[in-house]
C-alpha cells in the first residue's frame, strides 16, 4: 500500500465512524423513545398515582386502553429499530476495526521505513563527513608525493608517511560505521558485553565518571535486542554531541519481561517544549524506535541540571 492508498483508505474510515455515530445517536433516540413510552404506560396504569388523579378518576387502563396499545406498537417498533440497528453497528464496527488493524500495520511499516530512511541519512552524513573527505584528501597528498617523488624523495616519503596515517584513520572510521550497523560484540558475547563496548568507546577520553548497572538481560527476537542497542547509541551520543556532561549513570534491567533504561547525565540540560523533536533529531529517532516496539519513553531535562531517559520495551512482542 502506497501513501495514497493509506489516505484513500484513512478517509473511509473516518466517514464509517460518521456513519457509526449516526447510528448510535439513532439507537439513542430509540432507547429514549421506548422509556418514555415505559413511563406514559405505567403512569396510566398506576390510577392511584397523583399524577394520574389529576387526569381522572376512574380507572386508567380500561379508560386508556387504546392508547396503551397504541403506546406498545409504537415501543415493540422502537424495540425491532434498534434491533436492526444493533445488528448493523455490529457488522460496521468490525469492518471499522479490521480498516484501523490495517491502516495500524501500514502506520508501523511507513514508521520502520522513516527509521530506516533516517539510518541512512545518519550513516551519509557520516561517511561525508569523515570518510569521503579523507579519501579525497588522500588523492590530493599521492598527487603531490608523484610530483615530489623525483624532485625532493624526502618530502615525498613525508607525504606518503601522511597519507599512510590518514589511510589508517579512514579504515578505522569505516570499520566503526560498520560496527555500528551490526556491532561484531553484540553476535560474539551479547547484549550485555555491546552496552558494557558502547559506554566503554564514548568514554575512550576519560572525559566521563560513568556508573553503570547491567543486568544479564536476553531474548529470543534478536531484533528487539539490536533497537533496544540503538535507543541506548542515540541517546549516549546525544549526550556526548550536546550535554556538556562530566557524569552519565547508565541501567539496564529485566523486569518480569520489559527491559528498563535509564540514561542520566549532569549536563546543561535543555528546554522542554513542542519544538524539541525537531531542534533534536535524536531524541525523535528514539522515540519513533520506542514507539515501534510497542514500549514508552519519557524524557525529561532541567537546565543546568542534566537530563534523564527512562524508557521500557517489551520482550514480548512479535516483530
Amino acid at each position: 500500500m502506497n501513501l495514497d492508498d493509506y489516505n484513500v483508505l484513512s478517509e473511509i474510515v473516518k466517514e464509517l465512524k460518521l456513519e457509526l455515530t449516526e447510528l448510535e445517536n439513532k439507537i439513542q433516540y430509540n432507547l429514549r423513545c421506548i422509556k418514555e413510552a415505559d413511563i406514559y404506560v405505567n403512569t396510566i396504569k398506576d390510577s392511584d398515582s397523583e399524577e394520574y388523579k389529576i387526569f381522572s378518576p376512574r380507572n386508567g387502563v380500561s379508560t386508556h386502553k387504546n392508547e396503551i396499545e397504541e403506546t406498545y406498537r409504537e415501543k415493540s417498533e422502537y424495540l425491532e429499530k434498534n434491533e436492526n440497528l444493533n445488528l448493523k453497528k455490529e457488522v460496521l464496527s468490525k469492518r471499522i476495526e479490521q480498516l484501523e488493524n490495517i491502516l495500524k500495520c501500514r502506520e508501523r511499516d511507513f514508521a520502520v521505513l522513516n527509521v530506516q530512511e533516517e539510518d541512512r541519512q545518519r550513516i551519509a552524513r557520516d561517511l561525508h563527513d569523515t570518510s569521503l573527505q579523507n579519501l579525497a584528501h588522500l588523492v590530493h597528498k599521492i598527487e603531490l608525493s608523484s610530483l615530489y617523488i623525483d624532485k625532493d624523495v624526502v618530502k615525498a616519503k613525508l607525504e606518503l608517511s601522511v597519507v599512510s596515517k590518514i589511510l589508517k584513520e579512514t579504515i578505522d572510521e569505516i570499520r566503526n560505521i560498520i560496527f555500528d550497523l551490526r556491532p561484531m560484540t553484540f553476535d560474539d558475547l551479547g547484549f550485555k558485553a555491546a552496552l558494557e563496548r558502547l559506554l566503554s568507546d564514548i568514554n575512550e577520553n576519560k572525559q566521563y565518571i560513568i556508573t553503570s548497572e547491567i543486568d544479564d538481560v536476553s531474548c529470543e527476537n534478536n531484533l528487539i535486542l539490536v533497537s533496544i542497542y540503538r535507543i541506548v547509541q542515540e541517546g549516549l551520543n546525544n549526550i556526548v554531541k550536546h550535554a556538556e556532561a562530566s557524569e552519565i549513570s547508565f541501567i539496564c534491567r529485566n523486569d518480569n519481561h520489559i527491559c528498563i533504561i535509564d540514561i542520566k547525565d549532569n549536563g546543561k540540560g535543555f528546554c522542554m517544549n513542542n519544538d524539541i523533536e525537531e531542534k533534536h533529531f535524536g531524541l525523535s529517532l528514539m522515540k519513533e524506535r520506542t514507539r515501534l516496539l510497542n514500549g514508552k519513553i519519557d524524557i525529561c531535562s532541567i537546565i543546568g541540571k542534566g537530563t534523564t531517559i527512562h524508557f521500557e520495551i517489551p520482550f514480548n512482542l512479535n516483530l
